[in-house]
């Protein structure tokens, strides 16, 4: 995996994560008031955990985050890589547990997000990619 290929990832998966948690949480009927704030420190080691230790390990490994500035911990699991229509495309889920500065009413979270990587190289989230077809 290229270095740039590397970064842009995880990028892509912490601003989603940042942007999405209002919609999903409205989703589920939770509303955003139960959901931890990440820090930029949280996401800068959630990506800095995806980007270095997670990708390209086996399907399943799941690896621990914890930020002792913020509090906040979780973890962050590979749940599938697969080829769709031409591209490599990764499902991660992202567990998030708030950290004791966070308001009482804030709940642990998880997320999942697939991401998949387009042929300039960059990488863009298709929560809707499925496996190709074996021929």
């Amino acid at each position: 995996m290229r270095t740039v290929d590397r970064v842009v990832l995880p990028l892509i998966a912490a601003s989603v994560l940042l942007l999405w948690s209002l919609g999903a949480h409205a989703q589920m009927g939770q509303g955003f008031w139960t959901s931890a704030t990440l820090t930029k420190s949280d996401i800068a080691l959630i990506r800095k955990t995806v980007r270095e230790d997670l990708l390209g390990k086996p399907k399943g490994t799941s690896l621990p985050w914890k930020n002792p500035d913020s509090g906040n911990s979780g973890k962050v699991t590979l749940l599938d890589s697969f080829p769709s229509k031409g591209r490599t495309c990764e499902r991660v889920r992202y567990f998030i547990d708030p950290g004791p500065n966070q308001p009482s009413t804030a709940q642990p979270t998880t997320y999942v997000i697939t991401s998949c990587k387009l042929p300039d190289g960059s990488w863009k989230q298709d929560n809707a990619a499925q496996p190709d077809k074996a021929k």
